[in-house]
C-alpha cells in the first residue's frame, strides 16, 4: 500500500474571506509523498519519496509535476531481489466539485519511469509509461492546508511500476483502485 505524506492545501475552511477567485495570478502548492515500510519477518524494505510542485491558475485548473524515488529490497525462497526506480509524472488538475470544505478533483497526465533490478547478481534495466487520470479529493483544515487523497488510476500502463504485485498492473489498461494505489496526505498552498 502506498500511504504517505502529500503536501498542498486550499483556503476555505472553516470560514475564510479570501477565495481563489479572488487573486488572478494563481497560488503555488508543493508537497509530496513519503513511505518506508520494514518488514523483517517477510526480509522486506520499500521506501518511496515523491515530491511535487504545481500551480493553481484558479479554483478549477491547476498544473503540476511529481518526481518520485523508490526502493525496494526482499528476499523470498532464498532470491534476493533489489530494486531502483526513478519517475516523472506531469499532470493537469480539475477541481470539479466545491462544496464547503470538501473539493474533488481529477489529476490527468502522463507519468515515465525508469528503473534497474537486481535479482541474485542479474541486473535488468526497466522503464515504462502511463497515460490517465487519478482521481482524489480534499478536505480543507484550515486557509492554506488541506487533507488530501488519491484514491486510484483509469487509464493505460505499459510497462510501468504497479506497486506491491509486480505481475498485476503493469501493462494494460482499465480502472485500478487497489490498496497500494491510495495515497494520503496533507497539502500546502501559498
Amino acid at each position: 500500500m502506498f500511504v504517505g505524506l502529500s503536501i498542498q492545501a486550499q483556503n476555505t475552511f472553516p470560514q475564510t474571506t479570501i477565495s481563489h477567485n479572488d487573486d488572478p495570478h494563481g497560488w503555488l502548492f508543493a508537497g509530496g509523498a513519503l513511505t518506508f515500510w520494514n518488514n523483517p519477518d517477510d526480509k522486506s524494505l520499500t521506501f518511496d519519496f515523491s515530491p511535487e510542485v504545481g500551480y493553481l491558475f484558479n479554483n478549477t485548473w491547476g498544473a503540476g509535476i511529481m518526481l518520485a524515488y523508490e526502493y525496494e529490497k526482499e528476499t523470498e525462497d532464498g532470491i534476493k531481489t533489489t530494486s531502483n526506480a526513478f519517475k516523472i509524472a506531469p499532470f493537469v488538475r480539475w477541481y470539479y466539485v466545491h462544496n464547503g470544505p470538501f473539493n474533488l478533483f481529477l489529476d490527468s497526465g502522463l507519468g515515465f519511469d525508469f528503473g534497474k533490478t537486481k535479482t541474485n547478481g542479474v541486473k535488468n534495466d526497466r522503464h515504462g509509461f502511463e497515460i490517465g487520470i487519478r482521481p482524489g479529493a480534499c478536505v480543507d483544515l484550515t486557509e492554506g492546508l488541506c487533507l488530501c487523497l488519491r484514491m486510484g488510476f483509469m487509464g493505460y500502463w505499459n510497462d510501468y511500476h504497479g506497486g506491491e504485485e509486480p505481475k498485476i498492473g503493469t501493462n494494460g489498461f482499465g480502472l485500478r483502485f487497489a490498496p497500494e494505489e491510495l495515497m494520503i496526505g496533507l497539502e500546502l498552498e501559498f
